[in-house]
């Protein structure tokens, strides 16, 4: 056996490697002198020191590499993942051939104009408010405007029926980012008195109130100098300063009184964003913040008992159905700590409709009292997915693990439902807040 120092020579690695690898659990000392504290290994811990080292110079992480070795991976799935790398790493470069691309442009444009153009792009931190929204549809594009215009009248009479008082500027959400000019869907909404009283009653009708969370924006103006797109503006803004978005952006109308009609109205655009890291001491980090699971774990079938909703979650609905449930919570028989919302997606739903049960876990012969049903969830491997934060990005955590990490991974989801897990990380999605998404996959 050789002490750790002279092991560190034999392998040309670093003793603080060696170290930092052990408590990774990626290479183990054979055995530690209890009295001295001596860390031995062994000649034959070369070749899997080797491995580790082969896997980290490919671009693995080393909870990659931990899962490989662990695992025990076979050769076919060795390849499979090492091509994905191949594309992901190909994909990298020509990312940053384009980053670079664009600050030569940007260089130029400085250089030929002498300023930089373009509308004044501000960050605004958003308080969360209450609004009344409504929904439509206007059959092209060129009449999207008069079909806006009497969604705000028909918002406005509401509000006074129910002696609501508006409080803020009338917006609309962007809810599909692909360009359609017949069959055009907005959503309008305007910010209202926050103790605007929530109930049945109020939420029945084609208006609705729900509750718009705190969030950062970077907004500009719509217009500014002529022949300018100021989504352009924004999105350019947002690659130099190093933001993303994560959510739906929204069109402000700025007028002068509540009666002034949309169209003759200042439009701001609002983009919701978050800051990524982007110093050198936070690049290893800033690439770790790529997708991947955070373990992969078999589950054995069981049941969930709660409450079901059936819909698009347009307002917000999945929120009320847990209020709704929590204060049942001791009807339940519940078996264990965790609450599990299961989404369920039936093949013959309508577009963009689908199921959610808010429940526990229960045995297998509970019967449900009035108003709750038992839902079955299969037994399934899982890639198991981290949500920390605000429920205004959990959005885009979803988006990345299908368009991202799906793809990347080459696995392929078993479709029909995934799951929520909530457990004692879970803080009512505060900054701190972690849920975890459970994605069945084969």
């Amino acid at each position: 056996m050789f002490k750790i120092g002279d092991f560190s020579r034999i392998a040309h690695v670093s003793v603080k490697t060696l170290r930092h690898y052990a408590k990774e659990g990626l290479l183990e000392p054979v055995w530690i002198d209890r009295y001295s504290g001596y860390r031995y290994y062994t000649l034959d811990q070369l070749s899997q020191l080797n491995r580790v080292l082969a896997l980290k110079d490919l671009g693995f992480t080393l909870d990659q590499i931990k899962h490989l070795l662990i695992s025990g991976v076979s050769a076919d799935e060795l390849r499979g993942m090492l091509r994905l790398k191949k594309v992901e790493l190909k994909q990298h470069l020509f990312e940053e051939q384009q980053r670079l691309a664009r600050i030569e442009k940007r260089l130029d444009q400085i250089e030929s104009e002498g300023v930089t153009s373009g509308n004044v792009v501000l960050l605004k931190p958003i308080q969360s408010c209450l609004t009344a929204w409504a929904r439509s549809r206007a059959a092209t594009i060129e009449q999207a405007e008069d079909a806006r215009e009497g969604l705000r009248h028909l918002i406005h009479a509401w509000c006074n029926e129910h002696h609501i008082r508006i409080v803020g500027p009338w917006f609309s959400l962007l809810k599909d980012s692909q360009f359609t000019d017949n069959m055009v869907d907005f959503h309008l909404g305007v910010q209202v008195e926050g103790t605007a009283n929530k109930s049945d009653k109020t939420n029945a009708g084609p208006v609705r109130l729900s509750r718009l969370p705190e969030i950062q924006l970077a907004a500009c103006l719509l217009g500014g100098v002529a022949g300018q797109v100021p989504q352009t503006e924004l999105l350019n803004w947002m690659e130099l300063n190093g933001y993303r978005s994560c959510g739906e952006t929204r069109l402000v109308y700025l007028g002068e009184t509540p009666e002034t009609p949309l169209t003759d109205r200042v439009v701001e655009i609002q983009v919701p964003v978050h800051c990524e890291p982007a110093d050198g001491d936070e690049l290893t980090k800033q690439k770790e913040l790529k997708m991947e699971p955070v373990k992969f774990e078999t589950l054995p079938a069981f049941k969930v008992m709660g409450m079901k909703y059936r819909g698009k979650n347009e307002n917000g609905e999945i929120s009320d159905l847990w209020g709704e449930l929590n204060p049942r919570y001791n009807e339940i028989p519940v078996i264990g700590q965790c609450a599990f919302g299961v989404c369920l997606m039936p093949s013959d739903a309508p577009d963009g409709v689908f199921e959610y049960v808010a429940g526990f876990k229960v045995a297998a012969d509970a019967v449900p009292p009035a108003g709750m049903l038992v839902v079955d969830v299969p037994e399934n491997k899982y890639a198991v997915f981290e949500h920390r934060g605000g429920k205004e990005t959990l959005m885009n955590t979803y988006h990345l693990i299908a368009n991202e990490w799906f793809p990347r991974s080459g696995m392929k989801p078993t479709g029909g439902y995934d799951m929520e897990v909530y457990d004692e990380n879970f803080n009512n999605f505060e900054a701190d807040s972690i849920m975890y998404i459970y994605e069945p996959i084969k």
